[in-house]
């Protein structure tokens, strides 16, 4: 009996063995699974870092186009606030006032030009 018990003890062993080794080969390939997902996703994480600071950079860029637009229009509206304001500084001027030093021609043939449409 102690050769069959023998037997049967290595046999069990062989077992636990073959169980043992198809678990660590098991977990290898879960381990490559799982090295190649990391791998897959770090590459996700460096595109999107890319992508993310190309957006901030057009969003800088977009905005320092904004700021110069808005200036642009500032200094326009202010450009032509000014000449209103001549033509209706020459509107009001009575006739035959002379026109002050600060007056420029332009303003002169505006309001030629304004006297001879009425």
């Amino acid at each position: 009996m102690s050769e069959t018990t023998g037997k049967n003890v290595v046999s069990l062993l062989e077992e636990h063995v073959d169980l043992a080794i198809s678990t660590v080969k098991k977990l290898r390939d879960e381990k490559l699974g799982l090295e190649a997902e990391i791998a897959r996703l770090n590459s996700d994480v460096v595109e999107r870092d890319a992508k993310i600071q190309e957006l901030e950079n057009l969003n800088s860029d977009l905005r320092e186009a904004s700021e110069l637009a808005r200036l642009a229009t500032e200094e326009e509206r202010a450009g032509i606030r000014r000449q209103l304001e001549g033509l209706m500084d020459g509107l009001v001027e009575p006739e035959g006032a002379s026109a002050g030093p600060d007056k420029t021609a332009d303003s002169s043939e505006d309001e030629v030009l304004f006297k001879a449409k009425s």
